[in-house]
C-alpha cells in the first residue's frame, strides 16, 4: 500500500535557499498545450509545476518537490551514494551535500559510461553501473521519453542497494488514461501513433508516452510512497518514491 504526504513545501520558504520571493513565468506554449490536448485548468497547472520560480535560486516548483522529497527522506544522511540522472537542473549543490554523486547525461553518439564533461554518459535502459550499488537515484521528466520507460525504472532499481530508493517525477494527467504517441518497430524503425510533440526549450526532446492516471496503478506494486505539493489544488506537483527491497 502506498502511502501519500501533502507536503506544501514552499510553507517556509524555498526549500533550497529559504528565499520567499517567487515568480510565476509561462513555460507551456501553444504548441504544447494543443498537442497534449491540455484544458485552460491543466495548462495553468503545468505551467505552476515548471513556471513557479524561486527568484533568488531560480530552482522550479518541479525540482523544489523533488528536493524535499529527498530531504524528507533523508534528514540526517551523509556520506550517501547518490545517481543523479539527466542531471536536473539547479539540484547539484544539494546532492553534493548528502554524499557522492554520479551525474549522467545521454548522448547517443557517445560510448556508454564514457566522460562527457563533468557527467558519464549512460543510457537509463542499459546503465554500465554496478548492481547494490547507490543508496538514491533521481531522475526528473525523462521517462516519457522512452519507448520501454518499465525497463528504464528496472535498471535503476538493479542498481540500488536493497533499501535504497529512486525518487522521480513524470509529467502526468489524472484526467484520462496514458497513450503513446512513438513506438519503435523490431528494426529501429519509428512510427508515430499521433502528431509528433517535443519537450524542451528548443524542442529536442521527443514525447513518446503521455502518462495518465493508470501509470501509478501500473507501478503500485512498486511505489512506496507519493508526494504532493498540494493534491486538491495541482495534482501535477508531485514525486514518485520507489524502494528496492531486495538485492538483484
Amino acid at each position: 500500500m502506498r502511502k501519500r504526504r501533502l507536503c506544501r513545501i514552499d510553507k517556509h520558504g524555498c526549500v533550497s535557499c529559504g528565499g520567499r520571493a517567487f515568480e510565476q513565468r509561462s513555460v507551456i506554449n501553444d504548441a504544447l498545450a494543443s498537442t497534449w490536448g491540455l484544458s485552460a485548468r491543466e495548462r495553468a497547472a503545468f505551467n505552476q509545476r515548471e513556471g513557479h520560480v524561486c527568484k533568488a535560486c531560480q530552482m522550479s516548483k518541479r525540482v523544489r518537490m523533488l528536493l524535499w522529497s529527498i530531504r524528507e527522506l533523508f534528514a540526517a544522511a551523509s556520506g550517501l551514494r547518490i545517481l543523479h540522472l539527466n542531471q536536473i537542473n539547479h539540484l547539484t549543490p544539494a546532492l553534493r551535500a548528502l554524499g557522492d554523486v554520479r551525474e549522467t547525461c545521454y548522448q547517443p553518439g557517445l560510448e556508454r559510461g564514457a566522460k562527457a564533461g563533468d557527467c558519464i554518459n549512460e543510457d537509463i535502459c542499459q546503465l554500465t553501473l554496478p548492481a547494490n550499488h547507490f543508496d538514491l537515484a533521481i531522475h526528473s521528466e525523462t521517462l516519457e521519453h522512452l519507448f520501454a520507460f518499465g525497463k528504464g525504472l528496472s535498471e535503476v532499481e538493479r542498481v540500488l542497494k536493497p533499501g535504497g530508493v529512486q525518487i522521480y517525477t513524470v509529467p502526468l494527467l489524472h484526467s484520462r488514461k496514458t497513450r503513446q504517441r512513438m513506438q519503435e518497430t523490431e528494426n529501429e524503425r519509428i512510427v508515430h501513433l499521433l502528431p509528433p510533440s517535443y519537450h524542451g526549450n528548443e524542442g529536442e526532446f521527443p514525447v513518446v508516452w503521455e502518462f495518465g492516471y493508470d501509470f501509478l496503478d501500473h507501478r503500485k506494486s512498486k511505489i512506496s510512497e507519493l508526494h504532493y505539493d498540494n493534491y486538491w489544488q495541482n495534482k501535477t506537483v508531485f514525486t514518485v518514491v520507489e524502494m528496492k527491497h531486495t538485492s538483484s
